[in-house]
Protein backbone atom coordinates (compact mmCIF):
# COMPACT_ATOMS: atom_id res chain seq x y z
CA UNK A 1 0.00 0.00 0.00
CA UNK A 2 1.07 3.57 -0.67
CA UNK A 3 1.13 5.72 2.46
CA UNK A 4 0.26 9.44 2.29
CA UNK A 5 1.51 11.91 4.88
CA UNK A 6 0.36 15.52 4.52
CA UNK A 7 3.25 17.92 5.08
CA UNK A 8 1.71 21.29 4.19
CA UNK A 9 -1.66 22.82 3.36
CA UNK A 10 -1.99 26.18 1.66
CA UNK A 11 -5.00 28.38 0.78
CA UNK A 12 -4.85 29.35 -2.90
CA UNK A 13 -7.31 32.28 -2.81
CA UNK A 14 -8.97 31.48 -6.11
CA UNK A 15 -10.21 27.97 -6.95
CA UNK A 16 -7.24 25.68 -7.65
CA UNK A 17 -7.25 23.31 -10.64
CA UNK A 18 -3.64 22.69 -11.68
CA UNK A 19 -0.35 21.80 -9.98
CA UNK A 20 2.80 20.98 -11.98
CA UNK A 21 6.36 20.26 -10.80
CA UNK A 22 9.17 21.46 -13.06
CA UNK A 23 10.96 18.45 -14.68
CA UNK A 24 14.06 20.41 -15.76
CA UNK A 25 17.30 20.23 -13.77
CA UNK A 26 18.29 22.01 -11.54
CA UNK A 27 14.74 23.32 -10.94
CA UNK A 28 12.93 20.15 -9.93
CA UNK A 29 12.05 21.73 -6.58
CA UNK A 30 9.95 24.34 -8.45
CA UNK A 31 6.15 23.98 -8.42
CA UNK A 32 3.42 26.04 -10.08
CA UNK A 33 -0.21 26.16 -8.96
CA UNK A 34 -2.84 27.51 -11.37
CA UNK A 35 -6.17 28.97 -10.27
CA UNK A 36 -9.47 29.98 -11.82
CA UNK A 37 -12.41 31.96 -10.49
CA UNK A 38 -15.52 33.59 -11.87
CA UNK A 39 -15.54 37.27 -10.98
CA UNK A 40 -18.48 38.05 -8.72
CA UNK A 41 -20.60 40.80 -10.24
CA UNK A 42 -23.96 41.44 -8.61
CA UNK A 43 -24.98 43.80 -11.42
CA UNK A 44 -24.66 41.02 -14.00
CA UNK A 45 -28.34 40.07 -14.19
CA UNK A 46 -28.30 39.21 -17.88
CA UNK A 47 -27.55 35.47 -18.07
CA UNK A 48 -26.13 35.89 -21.57
CA UNK A 49 -23.60 38.47 -20.40
CA UNK A 50 -19.97 37.40 -20.57
CA UNK A 51 -18.55 36.15 -17.30
CA UNK A 52 -15.08 37.31 -16.36
CA UNK A 53 -12.78 34.50 -15.26
CA UNK A 54 -9.82 35.55 -13.18
CA UNK A 55 -6.69 33.50 -12.67
CA UNK A 56 -3.39 33.49 -10.88
CA UNK A 57 -0.22 31.40 -11.22
CA UNK A 58 1.77 30.83 -8.03
CA UNK A 59 5.43 29.84 -8.16
CA UNK A 60 6.93 27.87 -5.25
CA UNK A 61 10.29 26.40 -4.35
CA UNK A 62 9.79 23.32 -2.14
CA UNK A 63 12.76 21.32 -0.87
CA UNK A 64 14.35 19.93 2.31
CA UNK A 65 14.79 23.48 3.65
CA UNK A 66 11.08 24.35 3.32
CA UNK A 67 9.26 24.97 6.62
CA UNK A 68 6.11 26.63 5.26
CA UNK A 69 4.57 27.25 1.85
CA UNK A 70 5.21 30.79 0.60
CA UNK A 71 5.08 31.67 -3.13
CA UNK A 72 8.29 33.21 -4.46
CA UNK A 73 6.35 34.81 -7.33
CA UNK A 74 2.78 35.14 -8.60
CA UNK A 75 1.20 36.32 -11.86
CA UNK A 76 -2.35 37.62 -12.30
CA UNK A 77 -3.90 36.46 -15.54
CA UNK A 78 -7.13 35.08 -16.97
CA UNK A 79 -8.51 31.85 -15.54
CA UNK A 80 -6.02 28.98 -15.80
CA UNK A 81 -7.42 25.72 -17.21
CA UNK A 82 -4.20 23.74 -17.63
CA UNK A 83 -0.42 24.11 -17.41
CA UNK A 84 2.43 21.88 -18.56
CA UNK A 85 6.21 22.30 -18.29
CA UNK A 86 8.37 21.34 -21.23
CA UNK A 87 10.55 18.38 -20.19
CA UNK A 88 13.48 20.06 -21.95
CA UNK A 89 14.79 23.62 -21.82
CA UNK A 90 14.10 25.86 -24.81
CA UNK A 91 16.79 28.44 -25.58
CA UNK A 92 18.30 27.59 -22.18
CA UNK A 93 15.11 28.36 -20.25
CA UNK A 94 12.62 26.02 -18.58
CA UNK A 95 9.30 26.80 -20.29
CA UNK A 96 5.79 26.61 -18.87
CA UNK A 97 2.85 26.38 -21.29
CA UNK A 98 -0.48 27.71 -19.98
CA UNK A 99 -3.99 27.74 -21.47
CA UNK A 100 -6.57 30.26 -20.31
CA UNK A 101 -10.25 31.10 -20.11
CA UNK A 102 -9.93 33.73 -22.86
CA UNK A 103 -8.69 31.18 -25.40
CA UNK A 104 -4.98 31.94 -25.21
CA UNK A 105 -1.91 29.74 -25.14
CA UNK A 106 0.88 31.39 -23.16
CA UNK A 107 4.52 30.48 -22.66
CA UNK A 108 6.46 31.59 -19.59
CA UNK A 109 10.21 31.41 -19.12
CA UNK A 110 11.50 30.47 -15.68
CA UNK A 111 14.22 33.02 -15.03
CA UNK A 112 16.81 33.14 -12.27
CA UNK A 113 18.12 36.63 -11.64
CA UNK A 114 20.53 36.81 -8.73
CA UNK A 115 18.85 33.85 -7.09
CA UNK A 116 15.31 35.23 -7.52
CA UNK A 117 13.10 32.88 -9.54
CA UNK A 118 10.33 34.41 -11.66
CA UNK A 119 8.06 33.51 -14.54
CA UNK A 120 8.26 35.91 -17.50
CA UNK A 121 5.82 35.87 -20.41
CA UNK A 122 7.66 34.87 -23.59
CA UNK A 123 5.05 34.04 -26.27
CA UNK A 124 1.26 34.25 -26.53
CA UNK A 125 -1.17 32.92 -29.12
CA UNK A 126 -4.95 33.24 -29.44
CA UNK A 127 -6.50 29.81 -30.02
CA UNK A 128 -9.97 31.18 -30.72
CA UNK A 129 -12.45 33.93 -29.95
CA UNK A 130 -15.12 33.32 -27.29
CA UNK A 131 -13.68 29.93 -26.30
CA UNK A 132 -11.92 28.54 -23.27
CA UNK A 133 -8.61 26.80 -24.00
CA UNK A 134 -9.04 23.66 -21.89
CA UNK A 135 -5.89 21.53 -22.08
CA UNK A 136 -2.33 21.56 -23.40
CA UNK A 137 0.36 18.93 -23.96
CA UNK A 138 3.94 18.95 -25.27
CA UNK A 139 5.21 16.51 -27.88
CA UNK A 140 8.65 16.39 -26.25
CA UNK A 141 8.09 14.57 -22.94
CA UNK A 142 10.22 11.64 -24.14
CA UNK A 143 12.79 13.31 -26.41
CA UNK A 144 13.75 16.87 -27.21
CA UNK A 145 13.12 18.65 -30.51
CA UNK A 146 14.38 21.82 -32.13
CA UNK A 147 10.76 22.60 -33.03
CA UNK A 148 8.61 21.24 -30.18
CA UNK A 149 4.91 20.79 -30.87
CA UNK A 150 1.91 21.48 -28.67
CA UNK A 151 -1.66 20.29 -28.84
CA UNK A 152 -4.46 22.39 -27.35
CA UNK A 153 -8.15 21.59 -26.93
CA UNK A 154 -10.97 24.09 -26.50
CA UNK A 155 -14.55 24.51 -25.32
CA UNK A 156 -15.90 24.61 -28.90
CA UNK A 157 -14.77 21.01 -29.43
CA UNK A 158 -11.70 21.90 -31.50
CA UNK A 159 -8.15 20.61 -31.30
CA UNK A 160 -5.16 22.70 -32.43
CA UNK A 161 -1.56 21.63 -33.12
CA UNK A 162 1.20 24.24 -33.10
CA UNK A 163 4.98 24.25 -33.09
CA UNK A 164 7.60 26.61 -31.74
CA UNK A 165 9.99 27.87 -34.41
CA UNK A 166 12.62 30.13 -32.92
CA UNK A 167 10.81 32.97 -31.17
CA UNK A 168 7.42 32.40 -32.78
CA UNK A 169 4.55 29.94 -33.03
CA UNK A 170 3.33 28.28 -36.22
CA UNK A 171 -0.06 26.63 -36.64
CA UNK A 172 0.15 23.09 -38.02
CA UNK A 173 -3.55 22.27 -38.06
CA UNK A 174 -6.99 22.64 -36.51
CA UNK A 175 -9.61 19.90 -36.19
CA UNK A 176 -13.30 20.32 -35.40
CA UNK A 177 -13.26 17.18 -33.33
CA UNK A 178 -16.12 17.01 -30.84
CA UNK A 179 -19.75 18.04 -30.60
CA UNK A 180 -19.21 19.55 -27.16
CA UNK A 181 -16.16 20.57 -25.10
CA UNK A 182 -12.89 18.90 -26.05
CA UNK A 183 -11.76 18.39 -22.47
CA UNK A 184 -8.38 16.90 -23.24
CA UNK A 185 -5.77 16.51 -25.98
CA UNK A 186 -2.42 14.72 -25.69
CA UNK A 187 0.46 13.41 -27.79
CA UNK A 188 1.78 9.91 -28.29
CA UNK A 189 5.27 10.55 -26.92
CA UNK A 190 6.76 7.69 -28.98
CA UNK A 191 5.36 9.00 -32.28
CA UNK A 192 4.67 12.69 -32.10
CA UNK A 193 2.87 12.75 -35.44
CA UNK A 194 0.09 11.00 -33.50
CA UNK A 195 -2.13 12.71 -30.95
CA UNK A 196 -5.45 12.09 -29.19
CA UNK A 197 -8.47 13.97 -27.95
CA UNK A 198 -11.39 13.33 -25.64
CA UNK A 199 -14.67 15.21 -25.48
CA UNK A 200 -17.85 15.77 -23.54
CA UNK A 201 -19.56 13.80 -26.34
CA UNK A 202 -18.01 10.63 -24.81
CA UNK A 203 -15.75 10.16 -27.85
CA UNK A 204 -12.04 9.32 -27.78
CA UNK A 205 -10.17 10.07 -31.03
CA UNK A 206 -6.74 9.38 -32.47
CA UNK A 207 -5.15 11.47 -35.25
CA UNK A 208 -2.08 11.47 -37.44
CA UNK A 209 -0.94 14.95 -38.45
CA UNK A 210 0.47 13.53 -41.70
CA UNK A 211 -3.13 12.81 -42.82
CA UNK A 212 -4.90 15.86 -41.33
CA UNK A 213 -8.34 15.21 -42.82
CA UNK A 214 -8.60 11.70 -41.42
CA UNK A 215 -9.43 10.56 -37.89
CA UNK A 216 -7.35 7.43 -37.53
CA UNK A 217 -9.63 6.01 -34.84
CA UNK A 218 -12.98 7.05 -33.37
CA UNK A 219 -13.79 5.18 -30.17
CA UNK A 220 -17.20 5.40 -28.47
CA UNK A 221 -16.64 2.96 -25.61
CA UNK A 222 -16.51 5.56 -22.81
CA UNK A 223 -19.80 5.87 -20.93
CA UNK A 224 -19.40 9.61 -20.23
CA UNK A 225 -17.16 12.50 -21.25
CA UNK A 226 -13.48 11.75 -21.81
CA UNK A 227 -11.49 14.05 -19.54
CA UNK A 228 -7.91 12.76 -19.33
CA UNK A 229 -5.39 11.10 -21.69
CA UNK A 230 -1.79 10.23 -20.84
CA UNK A 231 0.84 8.48 -22.96
CA UNK A 232 3.61 6.57 -21.15
CA UNK A 233 7.11 8.00 -21.50
CA UNK A 234 8.84 4.69 -20.65
CA UNK A 235 6.51 2.00 -22.03
CA UNK A 236 5.84 2.13 -25.77
CA UNK A 237 2.21 1.66 -26.89
CA UNK A 238 0.80 2.18 -23.37
CA UNK A 239 -1.86 4.86 -22.94
CA UNK A 240 -4.37 5.76 -20.24
CA UNK A 241 -7.71 7.54 -20.50
CA UNK A 242 -9.94 8.85 -17.74
CA UNK A 243 -13.61 9.73 -17.91
CA UNK A 244 -16.55 11.19 -16.03
CA UNK A 245 -17.77 7.56 -15.96
CA UNK A 246 -15.28 7.07 -13.06
CA UNK A 247 -13.10 4.58 -14.94
CA UNK A 248 -9.46 4.59 -15.93
CA UNK A 249 -8.90 2.59 -19.13
CA UNK A 250 -5.62 1.10 -20.29
CA UNK A 251 -4.97 1.02 -24.05
CA UNK A 252 -2.49 -0.48 -26.46
CA UNK A 253 -2.00 2.28 -29.03
CA UNK A 254 -1.56 -0.28 -31.84
CA UNK A 255 -5.28 -1.12 -31.57
CA UNK A 256 -7.67 1.43 -30.10
CA UNK A 257 -10.91 -0.40 -30.88
CA UNK A 258 -11.21 -1.49 -27.26
CA UNK A 259 -9.21 -1.05 -24.06
CA UNK A 260 -7.07 -3.86 -22.69
CA UNK A 261 -8.12 -3.14 -19.10
CA UNK A 262 -10.06 -0.79 -16.88
CA UNK A 263 -10.59 0.03 -13.23
CA UNK A 264 -13.33 1.95 -11.40
CA UNK A 265 -11.81 4.62 -9.15
CA UNK A 266 -15.00 6.03 -7.64
CA UNK A 267 -14.85 9.51 -9.16
CA UNK A 268 -14.60 11.30 -12.50
CA UNK A 269 -10.96 11.21 -13.62
CA UNK A 270 -9.56 14.67 -14.31
CA UNK A 271 -5.76 14.15 -14.18
CA UNK A 272 -3.52 11.13 -14.72
CA UNK A 273 0.24 11.22 -14.05
CA UNK A 274 2.64 8.31 -14.45
CA UNK A 275 5.24 8.11 -11.69
CA UNK A 276 8.56 9.53 -12.99
CA UNK A 277 10.56 6.45 -11.89
CA UNK A 278 8.10 3.61 -11.15
CA UNK A 279 6.71 2.73 -14.55
CA UNK A 280 3.65 0.82 -13.28
CA UNK A 281 2.46 3.51 -10.83
CA UNK A 282 -0.11 6.23 -11.57
CA UNK A 283 -1.45 9.23 -9.67
CA UNK A 284 -5.07 10.13 -10.41
CA UNK A 285 -7.19 13.15 -9.48
CA UNK A 286 -10.70 11.72 -9.28
CA UNK A 287 -12.87 14.82 -8.79
CA UNK A 288 -15.54 13.91 -6.22
CA UNK A 289 -13.64 10.73 -5.33
CA UNK A 290 -10.44 12.38 -4.06
CA UNK A 291 -6.99 11.25 -5.18
CA UNK A 292 -5.72 7.73 -5.89
CA UNK A 293 -2.41 5.97 -6.43
CA UNK A 294 -2.77 2.90 -8.66
CA UNK A 295 -0.62 0.09 -9.95
CA UNK A 296 -1.18 -0.57 -13.65
CA UNK A 297 -0.11 -4.17 -14.32
CA UNK A 298 -1.60 -7.55 -15.14
CA UNK A 299 -3.84 -7.05 -12.11
CA UNK A 300 -4.52 -3.32 -11.90
CA UNK A 301 -5.24 -2.18 -8.34
CA UNK A 302 -5.73 0.90 -6.19
CA UNK A 303 -2.78 1.19 -3.79
CA UNK A 304 -4.12 4.09 -1.72
CA UNK A 305 -6.54 6.98 -1.63
CA UNK A 306 -6.19 10.52 -0.30
CA UNK A 307 -9.41 12.14 0.93
CA UNK A 308 -8.15 15.13 2.93
CA UNK A 309 -9.35 17.69 0.39
CA UNK A 310 -12.91 18.95 0.88
CA UNK A 311 -13.84 19.75 -2.73
CA UNK A 312 -13.35 18.63 -6.35
CA UNK A 313 -9.96 16.94 -6.82
CA UNK A 314 -8.56 18.51 -10.00
CA UNK A 315 -4.77 18.90 -9.90
CA UNK A 316 -2.10 16.32 -9.03
CA UNK A 317 1.57 15.74 -9.83
CA UNK A 318 4.67 13.87 -8.63
CA UNK A 319 7.89 15.69 -7.88
CA UNK A 320 10.66 14.20 -10.02
CA UNK A 321 13.37 13.70 -7.39
CA UNK A 322 11.51 12.88 -4.19
CA UNK A 323 8.40 11.24 -2.75
CA UNK A 324 6.49 14.53 -2.69
CA UNK A 325 3.09 14.85 -4.35
CA UNK A 326 1.21 18.10 -4.94
CA UNK A 327 -2.60 18.04 -5.03
CA UNK A 328 -5.18 20.80 -5.29
CA UNK A 329 -8.94 21.14 -5.02
CA UNK A 330 -11.42 23.60 -6.43
CA UNK A 331 -14.11 25.22 -4.31
CA UNK A 332 -12.23 24.99 -1.01
CA UNK A 333 -9.23 26.67 -2.69
CA UNK A 334 -6.57 24.37 -1.24
CA UNK A 335 -3.19 22.99 -2.26
CA UNK A 336 -1.57 20.18 -0.27
CA UNK A 337 1.97 18.84 -0.40
CA UNK A 338 2.22 15.25 0.82
CA UNK A 339 4.88 12.60 1.14
CA UNK A 340 3.80 9.40 -0.56
CA UNK A 341 5.73 6.20 0.01
CA UNK A 342 4.95 3.83 -2.88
Amino acid sequence: MAVWQTKWRWATGYSADSVEWCPVEPYRDVLVCGTYQLEKNTEQDNSSAKQTRLGRIYLFVINKNTTELIPVHSIDTSGILDQKWSYHSIMDYPILAVVTSIGTLQFYRLTNENGALKLKLWLEHVIGEDVLALSVDWSTNRSSSEEPRLVVSDSAGCVHVLKIVGDRLEMMGRWESHGFEAWIAAFNYWNTDVFYSGGDDCIFKSYDIRVPDVHTTVNKRHEAGVTSIRSHVDVEHQLLTGSYDEKIRIWDTRSLKSSIGEIDVGGGVWRLKWHPHKRDTVLAACMYGGFRVLRISDETEILSEYLEHESIAYGADWQFDSDLVATCSFYDCKMHISEVAV
